[in-house]
C-alpha cells in the first residue's frame, strides 16, 4: 500500500488536511502555530498569500484604505497575518474535536500498551526521519489548501466582497500547478517501495492505527457542527480593518 493512501486517506475528513505523521492530540496541538506559519512560508503557501494580496488590493475600498492610512502594498502582509491567525484557530478547533481519553483507549486497543511512546521513539529512526522530511511539502500544502478552502466558503456564505483564493474552488491552473503534492508523492513512494526497514514498516502501521483511533474518537456532536462559520465566524471584523466588507 502506498504511503500516501496509508497515512492520508483516513485523516482528510478528520482535519481537512493530511496528518503526515500521526500524533496524539495534545502533541499535535502544540505544533499547530508553527505548522500553520510554515505552511504559508512554503513556496506554495506564499503563492496563495500573494493571490490573497491581489484579492485584497482589488476588493478593498480605496477611500477606507486612505482613511486608515493603509497602502495597497501593505495588504499582502496584512492578509498573511490574518490567514495565519485564523488558520491556527481552525486547526485548534479541529484538534479539540478529538476526545483525548477515547483516543488513548482506542489506540491502545488496536496497537497495544506503549504504542504512543513507540510511535514517538520511531520518529528518531533514520528512515522514518527521511520519509517525514520527504512528505513535509504535502503536509504543508494540505494545511494551506484546507484553510483557504474553508475561508473562501465562509466569505461566500456571509456575502463578503473578497475574490476567492482557493485553487480547489477557483480552478486557478497556475496555482494548482504550483501544488507540490503530486511530485512529492512520487518521491515518497519511490523511497517506501523498496524499503526493508522494520522501523519504517512499524511506523507506518502505528500511524495508520493512530489516525483510525483519532477518527473513532471524534466528538460526534462537535464534528456535526463543524464548518466554515465555526472556524471563521468573526473574521469579518478583521477584514473590515482591511476595508473589506459585504457585497
Amino acid at each position: 500500500m502506498k504511503f500516501g493512501r496509508l497515512i492520508f486517506a483516513g485523516a482528510l475528513w478528520l482535519a481537512g488536511m493530511a496528518m503526515a505523521h500521526a500524533q496524539p492530540p495534545d502533541e499535535a496541538r502544540a505544533e499547530i502555530p508553527s505548522l500553520v506559519r510554515d505552511a504559508f512560508d512554503s513556496g506554495y503557501g506564499k503563492a496563495l498569500v500573494a493571490e490573497l494580496g491581489k484579492s485584497l488590493r482589488k476588493d478593498a475600498d480605496a477611500a477606507c484604505l486612505t482613511a486608515k492610512g493603509i497602502a495597497p502594498d501593505q495588504l499582502e502582509q496584512r492578509g498573511r497575518d490574518l490567514i495565519v491567525k485564523w488558520g491556527v484557530r481552525m486547526r485548534e478547533i479541529y484538534n479539540s474535536m478529538v476526545d483525548r481519553e477515547a483516543y488513548s483507549e482506542k489506540f491502545t486497543a488496536s496497537a497495544g500498551r506503549g504504542a504512543v511512546a513507540e510511535l514517538k521513539r520511531l520518529r528518531n529512526d533514520a528512515d522514518v526521519k527521511r520519509i517525514l522530511e520527504l512528505e513535509r511539502p504535502i503536509r504543508l500544502a494540505n494545511i494551506a489548501d484546507s484553510i483557504f478552502e474553508q475561508f473562501d466558503r465562509h466569505l461566500l456564505v456571509q456575502r463578503i466582497q473578497l475574490t476567492a483564493v482557493s485553487p480547489l474552488g477557483t480552478g486557478n491552473e497556475a496555482l494548482l500547478n504550483m501544488n507540490p503534492t503530486e511530485a512529492t508523492q512520487e518521491k515518497v513512494d519511490k523511497f517506501v517501495a523498496p524499503s526493508k526497514s522494520p522501523a519504517l514498516k512499524k511506523y507506518l502501521k502505528l500511524s495508520q492505527q493512530s489516525i483510525a483511533a483519532s477518527v473513532a474518537a471524534m466528538k460526534k456532536e462537535d464534528a456535526r457542527k463543524a464548518g466554515p462559520s465555526a472556524f471563521f465566524g468573526g473574521v469579518e471584523a478583521d477584514l473590515a480593518e482591511l476595508c473589506i466588507g459585504p457585497r
